[in-house]
């Protein structure tokens, strides 16, 4: 690769609206040279005599002469993280627009709602905590990255102009916090790196990240069974009960480890401990129910949500994020429930969750999925009980308090929550928008939301963040679903789905109703327990396209390679492949007949149908 010349960054700070700072407020910089790499932290002092507002530390580069982004726009592709689960992490490139998301979900979307763009004009991309640039005909990849996540959201502006990139602008919003005199604050630590290897930069990385972070991760990739995608919000106690009698006595054909209740178990959002009128006899039997069976009872909440008609809120209105006013901050109803958010710098709510979880886990949960946690980083109108808080603060305090009272020893899977804001917490994330018992539903004369939930945008996200897994956390890809009842999914699309979730490794929890469950897609469950984490995946053609087709796996134990050739598009497609570097040998498409003779370097082309999908596997571990 031919080394490049690093953009030169600009930092500056912005208080309260202004990046001009006035006598006695100083912004230090640190840097760090290091083998094609170079490192920033920025130091914001209040040397002066009067209380001032950090709004955000940033970094700025404009093109210059020979410097990496003084090519064409052209022809640089380029890679984005998102903020969230559902947010997309994808690849954009000269003459594109960013990302296409629904208005209404962009407080949970984005970092930076009012700024977003939301596909209004070409050439201006925004990601979070991560991106790439890669520049086409050198094959030459600039990452900038912050790999540390302390207390700041840290997000990435990209415009490409026809002469070059016009800006790249690197900020760490400080969330207009209250500084007093004598104080100074951090920007997170800022990372420019290159090489040619996308997937290997990225790896670095989060390899960096998740050790200044003391990341945790598991032993193991767990199994599980979920209630969700079957049952949704209507579960009661009698389906649990008769899958785990049905998952029980076949359990030489699905071993798993643990059962999770997901939502619609609880009496209210905030009342954790109380059961409605579907779980008459209550948790601590809901529990023992399950462990009776040898399996270990696991949990759904969202634990920032309260219901006004809660006990929780009649008791402590004070926890919520409230106005200036002092008035309760209010989410968009859901439906006929009026939800707010527990406030995560509060003593009172962090204390509340240690409690909580100590209880939960007294009663026998060994396992919690906690869910909608971003809404503790979205006050809205409001503000935190601590005026020196930032939003991520508001997450990571509580998060420590449920870990607190959870214990060390049980697991903790996020969901829907700020990416950054769980690392060194959690052993697990879910890295996807929700998976769907259909291709994909959307509003007629629009195009697709890019965090709508839909099996394209679900297998997106995986591919692009298997960079993530075992490094910040154990990646979740999602449930199984094999069923052909309550299933709008054809058999191409659940092959596709299972060949997804085969190749992602990560959690495998599967979401069907086993007495219904017919023998033929029972097998496909079966063949994703067989070997739960098996290979080490990564996208060949990121850069290429917003949906990678080419996902190229190695087995962790062997070594042999296996390729999968996704087809998300409503037409057939006909793909070049260049093999790489792999050991020789055949390989078997698991869904027919056709072979491929692996030799890295060799070209290949394959021919999908639309909504599916090729599987090469080893051909002594194909069917």
């Amino acid at each position: 690769m031919k080394t490049i010349l690093f953009p030169r960054l600009y930092p500056e700070a912005v208080v309260d609206g202004s990046s001009v700072l006035p006598p006695g407020l100083e912004l230090e910089v640190k840097t760090v040279t290091g083998d094609r790499e170079v490192r920033y932290l920025a130091v914001f002092h209040n040397r002066g005599s009067v209380a001032r507002h950090l709004d955000a530390i940033r970094f700025t580069a404009r093109p210059e002469p020979g410097d990496f982004l003084s090519f064409p726009g052209r022809e640089y592709r380029i890679f984005l993280e998102g903020w969230t689960m559902v947010t997309p992490a994808k690849s954009v490139r000269y003459g594109e627009k960013d990302n296409f998301c629904n208005p209404d979900y962009l407080p949970a979307a984005v970092s930076d709602p009012v700024h977003y763009n939301n596909a209004a004009e070409p050439n201006r991309f925004s990601g979070e905590y991560v991106g790439l640039l890669n520049h086409r005909p050198s094959g030459s990849i600039l990452l900038a990255g912050f790999i540390t996540s302390r207390r700041m959201m840290c997000r990435l502006t990209i415009e490409l102009a026809e002469s070059g990139v016009a800006q790249l602008e690197l900020c760490c919003d400080a969330d207009h916090i209250l500084v007093e005199p004598g104080e100074s604050v951090e920007s997170e630590e800022l990372l420019l790196t290159c090489g040619s290897d996308s997937q290997a930069l990225l790896k670095e990385f989060a390899s960096r990240w998740g050790e200044n972070m003391n990341a945790r991760t598991w032993d193991h990739a767990p199994t599980g069974w979920c209630s969700w995608y079957y049952y949704f919000e209507n579960v009661t106690a009698a389906d649990i009960a008769e899958n785990l009698e049905e998952l029980a006595a076949r359990r030489s054909d699905f071993p798993l480890e643990y059962i999770q209740i997901d939502n619609g178990w609880q009496s209210a959002y905030g009342d954790w401990l109380h059961t409605n009128a579907r779980f008459p006899e209550g948790l601590r039997a809901l529990a023992h129910s399950i462990a009776e069976k040898r399996f270990k009872p696991g949990l759904w909440l969202a634990p920032f949500l309260v219901e006004k008609n809660s006990r929780l809120y009649s008791e402590h209105p004070e926890w919520t994020i409230r106005t200036p006013e002092g008035e309760t901050v209010w989410l968009d109803p859901w439906g006929s429930t009026e939800l707010a958010v527990l406030d995560g710098t509060h003593p009172g709510v962090q204390a509340h969750f240690r409690n909580l979880f100590r209880r939960l886990a007294e009663l026998g949960f060994e396992y919690v999925k906690l869910d909608f946690m971003m809404y503790a980083c979205t006050p809205g109108k409001g503000r935190y009980f601590d005026p020196k808080a930032t939003r991520l603060d508001a997450l990571r305090r509580a998060l420590t308090a449920i870990r607190e009272g959870f214990g060390e020893e049980r697991f903790i899977l996020g969901c829907t929550t700020v990416l950054a804001g769980v690392v060194g917490l959690i052993n697990a994330e879910r890295i996807s928008t929700d998976i769907t018992p259909y291709w994909e539903r959307k509003e007629s004369g629009r195009d697709r939301y890019r965090e709508d939930c839909c099996v394209p945008n679900v297998c997106r996200n995986i591919i692009n963040r298997t960079y993530m897994h075992r490094r910040l956390f154990l990646c979740d890809p999602d449930v199984h679903i094999a069923r052909r009842d309550r299933n709008e999914l054809t058999d191409a699309e659940v092959r596709l789905w299972t060949s997804a979730l085969l190749l992602a490794g990560g959690l495998k929890l599967l979401a069907d109703r086993f007495s219904t469950l017919e023998p033929e897609r029972a097998e496909l469950s079966r063949l994703l327990l067989a070997a739960p984490d098996r290979f080490r995946l990564r996208p060949l053609d990121r850069f290429d396209r917003e949906y990678p087709a080419v996902w190229f796996g190695i087995d962790r134990e062997s070594g042999a390679p296996a390729l999968g050739i996704f087809n998300f598009a409503e037409t057939s497609m006909r793909l070049q492949v260049t093999l790489p570097d792999a050991p020789a040998g055949t390989l078997r498409n698991l869904w027919g007949n056709e072979t491929l003779k692996w030799v890295s370097g060799a070209p290949c082309e394959f021919q999908v149908e639309p909504h599916n999908c090729l599987l090469f596997l080893p051909s002594t571990q194909s069917k």
